[in-house]
């Protein structure tokens, strides 16, 4: 079971696809021809960047389509560097958890630099970015500026000269989708973070099912495989809260399933992608009552300390 699990992690093991529906190997040795770069501010590629794609889910969803067309890199001196997809990509977010990503941008030739921005370029038109959801309804998904100034992500990086430098894009969609409000659209707002690939680890961990199917209020009903969560909090001994983007509370820095795992009978989530360093990890099984601009009254319960370790799964 390690030997699965740290493939699943780190080179996630699965077929490449473009819709997204498995993970890539995690494979950089094969330049993608299928991207035209443009760019100014006299920048040289003397470099190359592997851009992929994972992400946090969301409960009431089986679909999250986003179809995406181009990237583009702020420097932190001159102009910015563009990659345009031939063929845009179009991926089901919702398939990229424990340890799958998609592939963005795989070996592209790019200039070394420090950044401090990526814009990730989105479709437009009829149902290009869509959701599906648990009942089988299929409603578009509203990505504003998602074609034009693209979904963006300010945070510092480096490519250098001497290595390729691959990076993975977390996209938390529990605080990125919002659910149809009095517009009855569901609406794209990115919450999204950046992490270098040789720099992360994750951890795994199993969940008693007696802790799941407790009457409300300690959880939402008594089944056992519904609204199951691990919250995961930056630092030891954080007092777990929700997600309220409203307020200056503890914030998640990643939510992850509790899911049943037919192999080994055991209920278990994956947290993964993770920077190295101190986390504290908890469980709800209320994590349909996250309202993201409310102060909500969730239950946690068993809250425990983990240390995560660059390239390596702690077991808990």
């Amino acid at each position: 079971m390690l030997a699965s699990v740290l493939c699943a992690l780190l080179v996630a093991c699965g077929t490449g696809s473009s819709s997204g529906d498995k993970g890539s190997t995690l494979d950089d040795s094969d330049p993608q021809t299928n991207v035209t770069t443009t760019q100014s501010g006299g920048l040289s590629n003397d470099s190359s960047i592997s851009l992929r794609l994972t992400d946090a889910p969301i409960d009431n969803l089986v679909r999250a389509v986003v179809q995406f067309t181009a990237v583009e890199l702020k420097p932190q001196a001159g102009g910015w560097v563009k990659f345009t997809l031939a063929t845009p990509q179009s991926i089901d977010l919702l398939q990229l958890q424990g340890g799958n990503t998609a592939d963005l941008l795989i070996n592209v030739p790019a200039p070394a630099a420090d950044y401090k921005e990526i814009r990730l370029y989105t479709g437009s038109g009829a149902m290009v970015n869509y959701v599906e959801e648990v009942g089988g309804g299929v409603e578009p998904l509203q990505i504003p500026g998602g074609s034009s100034s693209g979904l963006k992500l300010k945070q510092d990086f480096t490519i250098t000269a001497t290595h390729a430098a691959s990076f993975i894009i977390d996209f938390d969609l529990r605080q990125s989708i919002r659910s149809p409000g009095n517009s009855g659209n569901y609406q794209f707002q990115e919450v999204m973070s950046l992490v270098t690939v040789s720099g992360v680890g994750g951890f795994r961990g199993e969940v008693d099912p007696m802790w799941l199917s407790r009457p409300p209020p300690d959880c939402s009903d008594t089944l056992v495989d519904s609204f199951n969560a691990a919250y995961v909090f930056n630092g030891h001994n954080v007092i777990p809260d929700d997600i309220n983007q409203l307020a200056s509370n503890t914030e998640p820095v990643s939510t992850t399933p509790v899911t049943y795992d037919g192999a080994s009978g055991k209920y278990i989530f994956e947290a993964a992608f993770l920077p190295a360093g101190n986390y504290t990890v908890a469980i709800t099984c209320n994590a349909d009552l996250d309202d993201l601009e409310a102060d909500d009254d969730l239950r946690f319960f068993d809250p425990k300390n983990v240390t995560v370790v660059a390239n390596n799964i702690v077991f808990l």
